[in-house]
């Protein structure tokens, strides 16, 4: 009897033993991470000639980005982004990036009527991707960006279209050494030159879609 309950004993401590064993062997995944994107244009770049008139920006002036096909990488292996972190998955965004706001913060409206001008308003600044992916270092950044075109109503109103120059597909890439890490958010802010992008060609313009990163930060 006194034999039995040692071999007992000595079985349970054996299987404990390959139980913490097996619990070593694996290792939990880690939390994802947040990597924000966000789009403003350069505050210096606000006008632009159109049949010899010089533009002046106003509450109506529209001039609308489409951002789809968001995509992280890290080599030749990448991470989808969407237009935000829900389970919707949303493909992309569409923003108006000559629309101001502002200094306090509020999107000037087309009924405001107070003057606008550099010192009182600036351009808003959209988030335009934000995803959950796997923490780690990512080597760069891509997406889609289109526009089809620019509506500018002073000193008069112009409507004209806008194409991207002949052979030039929709995806961009920027390289940049994006951390991100489990539970943080990793905002990555790009600047667009939104009228310094256009050339004139025919009737319509060419977007040269002249964009840089400003900054990474680990929030």
């Amino acid at each position: 009897m006194i034999k039995r309950s040692i071999l007992v004993a000595a079985s349970c401590l054996v299987f404990g033993l390959c139980v913490n064993s097996c619990r070593t062997g694996v290792e939990p995944s880690p939390s994802p991470g947040i990597v924000r994107v966000t789009l403003k244009s350069i505050e210096t770049d606000t006008t632009i000639i159109i049949q010899n008139d010089t533009s002046r920006f106003s509450r109506w002036d529209e001039f609308y980005l489409y951002i789809s096909q968001g995509k992280i990488y890290r080599g030749h292996n990448h991470a989808l982004l969407y237009a935000e972190p829900s389970i919707a998955r949303v493909p992309g965004d569409t923003v108006n990036i000559i629309r101001r706001e502002w200094l306090s913060g509020v999107p000037i409206k087309p009924t405001d009527f107070t003057e606008i001008n550099t010192r009182n308003s600036r351009y808003i600044k959209y988030v335009i991707l934000e995803s959950y992916v796997p923490p780690g270092e990512y080597d760069s950044l891509a997406f889609a960006l289109t526009a089809n075109e620019i509506l500018i109503f002073l000193p008069k109103v112009y409507m004209n279209p806008v194409q991207l120059p002949p052979g030039t597909h929709p995806q961009m890439q920027f390289p940049a050494k994006i951390t991100v890490n489990e539970g943080r958010v990793t905002q990555v802010d790009l600047e667009i030159f939104p009228f310094s992008s256009l050339y004139r060609y025919r009737d319509s313009y060419l977007f040269g879609r002249k964009i840089r990163v400003a900054s990474v930060e680990n929030l």
